[in-house]
């Protein structure tokens, strides 16, 4: 039942005075009415900047996996991209505030480079693309993103509290003028708005109640049944469709991350196979093996190298191993102490190391080396000549 209604129904036995309750019913449907409409506004106005939210982050979610060479329809993306343009427009013919016209400046921002990246990815520049979106400027524009849509979020839940209880002000202001005036005798009357009052302010309790519980947790819920009045209902849909918008938006989230999540772990087995491959050894003759190192031996891929050769020299019963230099990028403390474990411990094992390819700048970081622990030649032809 509408609450105009209920309000005409608790005014209908002031026989007495119906002319001067008749007034303030009218001067309090009006309150009302526009005191419901506030909420309502309201209420869309969380609504809206949360569909606003999710539409950016399908936009940077369809984006992101083109660049990333998923295969993903183009036709979504621009169709999302025509809701989104269509729906910042009729937003910014409505809110004209800062912090809205900002956001939308924002999003057209994060679209131009959205844009770039395609335009990138169209050239088949990838790189370029993934770069693009993994700058600084388009993080820094996300999280502007993301901090004025919750400005906005918290901006209109101030004034949706505020409303909710102008509302209720309302409703007990107008309830307390007519008890005044009526006095103690309409007795009937004044039961049956203490019964609408309670009625409503039961509902709205509960709809506080449960929004101090959700705005605490994170978690899902589902609003109090409430009072059977269409004004009231209304306002559960809608905070009830703005919990659900939410728990969605927070599920999407979910996924992306699970997805990125799951590409972080392919990367890292990934870069595993890469340093399994960084030290390949290879047979230059029945009892010889030759190693090439290429780059920079960090304290990884120095204990890495010393087990590698050590074991191909124990599994191959090596006598000689070669050991190419040429590629080393750099020759330090630690780099000499690396080699000097390996060399000892070819020693041990049987073996002679012999180093190839010393590079003029490298020539004296390898005087530091322990006399006789290495053999040395130009290349591997006169490596191979001092093994046989």
């Amino acid at each position: 039942m509408d609450l105009r209604v209920r309000l005409l129904v608790s005014l209908s036995p002031l026989l007495v005075a119906l002319a001067i309750i008749g007034g303030i019913a009218l001067y309090s449907q009006r309150r009302v009415a526009e005191a419901v409409d506030a909420v309502d506004r309201s209420a869309r106005n969380l609504v809206e900047v949360a569909q606003g939210e999710s539409i950016i982050l399908l936009e940077q979610y369809y984006v992101s996996e083109l660049v990333n060479g998923y295969q993903l329809s183009r036709r979504e993306l621009e169709q999302i991209r025509t809701e989104a343009q269509r729906f910042f427009r009729e937003y910014t013919s409505i809110h004209e505030g800062f912090i809205e016209l900002e956001l939308v400046a924002r999003v057209e921002t994060m679209i131009a480079q959205h844009d770039a990246a395609l335009t990138f990815l169209d050239r088949g520049d990838r790189q370029r693309a993934q770069e693009l979106l993994q700058s600084v400027d388009y993080h820094r524009n996300i999280r502007a993103i993301h901090s004025l849509t919750i400005g906005a979020q918290r901006e209109y839940e101030v004034q949706y509290l505020a409303r909710i209880a102008a509302l209720e002000r309302i409703i007990n202001e107008g309830f307390w003028i007519a008890a005044t005036i009526v006095s103690i005798s309409i007795a009937i009357a004044l039961s049956l708005a203490v019964s609408l009052i309670w009625q409503v302010g039961k509902s709205v309790d509960r709809l506080t109640i449960d929004a101090e519980r959700l705005t605490t947790s994170d978690s899902y819920g589902v609003l109090s049944q409430i009072s059977p009045i269409n004004q009231l209902q209304r306002l559960r849909d809608a905070f009830q469709h703005l919990i659900d918008t939410n728990y969605h938006r927070q599920q999407q989230l979910t996924a992306a991350l699970q997805t990125q999540q799951a590409q972080l772990e392919r990367e890292v087995q990934l870069q595993a196979t890469i340093r399994a491959l960084s030290l390949p050894i290879t047979a230059l003759g029945p009892h010889t093996i030759f190693l090439p190192l290429v780059g920079y031996l960090d304290a990884e891929r120095s204990a890495q190298l010393e087990q590698t050769v050590l074991n191909a020299i124990q599994q191959r019963r090596a006598r000689a191993v070669v050991i190419d230099v040429h590629g080393l990028a750099a020759v330090d403390e630690a780099t000499t102490q690396t080699l000097i474990r390996v060399g000892r411990g070819a020693q041990l094992l049987g073996a002679t190391a012999i180093l190839v390819g010393v590079r003029p700048e490298q020539a004296l970081a390898f005087t530091e080396l322990p006399i006789g622990l290495f053999r040395y030649a130009r290349d591997i032809p006169s490596a191979l000549s001092l093994v046989s």
